[in-house]
């Protein structure tokens, strides 16, 4: 005859701490796996929604769609901190622990739970929504150097890019770098260079400029930006400051139009 040995109830502050590693650990720790793995599921699928649908929104909207879409995963990951506590307190006081309850299983699954949330985030970042730090005065004084910026991955899915939208594309000189400039000309639009002939702008590509004219390097100097070099939209100023300190008033100024 086998007898299975059993451990007294789960411990409520390892409980605690296990869903303050990873959402759904603290459930594990309880033998939830299925509780568990659902609600980690559930907060990665939700904040990939939410932003997805923040995005639907107006721009000087945005702004409170991407903070309702942090709250509610704030939200999803307390309630799994608490209801780990009342899954640990509620044990039994001889519990039987299941395969899956071993300090290297946690680990593992710690481990995974991270890589998949790294994933995840890389992924809205850039397919849905990134924000840029801008750190020169080129597109003032629409944007300002200091200003941060929330850029809409996912708006030219949606429509073509239009004349005087804000766009984020590939630096050509150094694509590992990101420039911020308006859409000056569109396909087919004529433009005067700085010798003063006058140019079609090319299929498939769109001339660009800063704001501030005299102190920006667009395509007056780089030439035409292919389309498919423009990563984002940018939709709304989520934060700004200055040598001075925070910068309220910029916080929710919507950029795009021409504020020149």
């Amino acid at each position: 005859m086998t007898t299975q040995t059993k451990h007294p109830g789960r411990d409520t502050r390892l409980a605690v701490l296990l869903a303050f590693l990873l959402p759904g650990l603290g459930q594990v720790y309880n033998g939830e796996l299925v509780k568990g793995a659902s609600l980690l599921i559930l907060i990665l699928v939700a904040m990939a929604a939410g932003v997805r649908l923040a995005l639907l929104l107006p721009d000087n909207l945005l702004i409170y769609g991407a903070l309702a879409v942090m709250l509610a995963g704030a939200a999803l990951y307390i309630f799994g901190i608490v209801d780990a506590f009342h899954g640990a307190s509620r044990s039994e006081a001889s519990f039987l622990p299941r395969a899956y309850n071993r300090w290297y299983f946690y680990l593992a699954a710690w481990l995974l739970g991270h890589a998949v949330f790294g994933i995840a985030q890389g992924y809205v970042r850039d397919h849905f929504l990134e924000a840029y730090a801008i750190p020169t005065s080129s597109m003032e004084p629409t944007v300002h150097a200091g200003d941060y910026v929330l850029a809409d991955k996912t708006a030219y899915d949606r429509m073509a890019p239009q004349k005087g939208d804000i766009v984020i594309f590939v630096n050509p000189d150094n694509r590992s770098q990101r420039y911020i400039k308006r859409i000056e000309a569109l396909p087919g639009d004529l433009i005067t260079d700085v010798d003063g002939a006058e140019l079609e702008v090319p299929h498939g590509s769109v001339f660009v400029t800063g704001d501030n004219l005299r102190r920006s390097r667009d395509s007056r100097h780089f030439g035409f930006v292919p389309l498919r070099d423009i990563v984002g939209k940018a939709r709304q100023v989520y934060f700004s400051r200055a040598p001075g300190g925070i910068v309220w008033d910029r916080i929710g100024l919507t950029v795009g139009g021409d504020a020149r």
